[in-house]
């Protein structure tokens, strides 16, 4: 008897065990880390740019957040880390190619890409890019731009 016993409360240990187990790290969190990673190859004319505003306390107090505005000769490798934000700050981020539009003369070539990651703990939560093929998936007018924004519960 003592035996049968002793399966059933195996079972329930191991999933008390499994169910408390953090598939989400990020979930329930005040305050998270916020970083924006721009990377790059053969922007040559291409007009490459990131840009990103953000609010903080958009409930009760909005007041300016940080914000930043940089261009990319011909490659990009850089990691801007924007501080805390928590559950009622706001951040809004782009790319942009401004010499580039559906119909100008000048367009990316087949190994021109543009990429931005937002990173939040040191991990990626979204991530945008612009390459030869972002024609059809992007605002091509007046020029290509692809962007993201982040509030609440996106930080987790």
């Amino acid at each position: 008897m003592k035996q049968l016993l002793r399966v059933p409360l195996l079972v329930l240990m191991l999933l008390a065990l499994l169910a408390s187990c953090d598939d989400e790290p990020l979930k329930d969190k005040l305050k998270y880390t916020v970083a924006l990673r721009v990377t790059g190859e053969n922007l040559a004319s291409l007009g490459a740019e990131m840009h990103y505003t953000s609010v903080r306390n958009t409930a009760t107090n909005p007041q300016p957040g940080p914000n930043g505005h940089y261009t990319y000769a011909v490659r990009a490798d850089s990691t801007y880390n924007l501080g805390e934000f928590g559950w009622y700050d706001h951040l809004e981020a782009a790319i942009a190619l401004r010499n580039v539009s559906c119909s100008s003369p000048i367009q990316p070539a087949s190994n021109s890409w543009l990429k931005l990651e937002m990173l939040v703990d040191g991990r990626v939560v979204d991530r945008v890019e612009l390459n030869s093929a972002s024609r059809n998936t992007v605002t091509c007018a007046p020029y290509w731009l692809i962007g993201m924004g982040a509030e609440g519960d996106d930080w987790d």
